[in-house]
């Protein structure tokens, strides 16, 4: 009897490398912060990134049209 093979329940995430170079001073600078800040520079990176590109993200989902003849069964709902 062949076994049947599970199907995966994620999508697996795909990640892109990025390499740029850093002056001694920077990297300096870089390591000071994260140990005064008790973080890891990689997790440092990332929240900087992370919060300069969030804007410029397509919109997931469209905006949601409510027409007047919508009924609204859960507006009042105490």
């Amino acid at each position: 009897m062949a076994r049947r093979k599970r199907k995966n329940k994620r999508k697996p995430l795909r990640f892109k490398q990025i390499c740029f170079k850093l002056t001694v001073g920077q990297k300096a600078a870089l390591d000071r912060y994260c140990r005064m800040h008790n973080t890891t520079t990689l997790r440092f990176l990332r929240t900087l990134v992370m919060s300069q590109v969030e804007r410029y993200r397509p919109e997931s989902h469209p905006a949601s049209m409510v027409t007047e003849n919508q009924l609204g069964l859960f507006d009042d709902v105490i």
